[in-house]
């Protein structure tokens, strides 16, 4: 059973489609990256996924569940959305840690939050928390950071706050990480150590969406790529097949912008 399929989603924002009818399904451990140009609707989708947006047509199916479908009268109530929206950790273009909040702080911080709402919460207030702090030291070590765990955003570097951001979306043991052009807003020497994370991520089978510029990344991580173009998807398949022989003559121009790939 497929973790997630969209079928013919659609959004428009006031007069103007961002999202033509996108369908594809992804298994669990499966990476997908989704590229194409700027206004292609790559950004959009994420937040159409992640209910950061709602779509005005189509379905969204997670873990087997309907979570989006009105033409069927699937009407998820506040607790069940905000579930579903849980499903979903987000590494946004820009870092958006806390800068008040140390780096282990920044990691813990909605996990703390949503163990409030725990029944036995008050009961074993201490070994949850507990629990949560060693989880997210675990993150750090995994993303290379737990050494900084007691700095500052103010503190680190550009890649080094990405790669905390990636700690704080697995913190809550999402079912699917989404990856909005993590590198963008990197030096191009920082862009390595965030895309080493995330291939670390995708050999130990993180299922996976990410929006990315990076060519080479996406065609050498990813199980499946997507080519959108215009709000819908114009080429899928396997990497060697979407920069192969299933490549269209506008997305060989857009690969030819973006990267010395021939």
């Amino acid at each position: 059973m497929s973790i997630l399929e969209v079928k013919d989603l659609y959004k428009n924002f006031g007069k103007t489609q961002v999202l033509r009818g996108i369908s594809f399904s992804m298994q669990q451990g499966e990476v997908l990256s989704v590229i194409g140009s700027s206004g292609s609707g790559k950004t959009t989708l994420l937040r159409c996924l992640t209910s950061l947006e709602r779509a005005d047509g189509g379905s969204i199916t997670v873990g087997g569940k309907v979570v989006f479908d009105p033409a069927a009268g699937v009407n998820l109530s506040k607790e069940e959305a905000r579930a579903n929206q849980l499903q979903f950790g987000m590494v946004f273009q820009q870092f958006n840690l806390f800068p008040q909040y140390s780096v282990l702080d920044n990691v813990t911080l909605a996990s703390r939050l949503h163990a409030k709402e725990r029944a036995d919460y008050r009961e074993n207030k201490k070994e949850i928390l507990a629990q949560i702090e060693e989880h997210a030291k675990e993150l750090l070590d995994r993303v290379g950071l737990l050494q900084k765990a007691e700095n500052y955003p103010c503190q680190l570097s550009g890649g080094q706050q990405q790669r905390v951001a990636i700690a704080r979306a697995l913190a809550m043991k999402p079912a699917i990480l989404c990856f909005d052009e993590p590198t963008s807003a990197l030096d191009p020497e920082l862009t390595g150590e965030v895309l080493s994370v995330i291939r670390s991520l995708a050999a130990q089978k993180t299922t996976m969406i990410i929006v990315t510029h990076e060519m080479g990344f996406a065609r050498d991580v990813s199980d499946t790529v997507l080519f959108m173009e215009e709000g819908r998807v114009a080429v899928k398949g396997a990497p060697d097949y979407v920069f192969g022989e299933g490549a269209t003559p506008r997305m060989r121009s857009f690969i030819g912008a973006v990267t010395n790939y021939g």
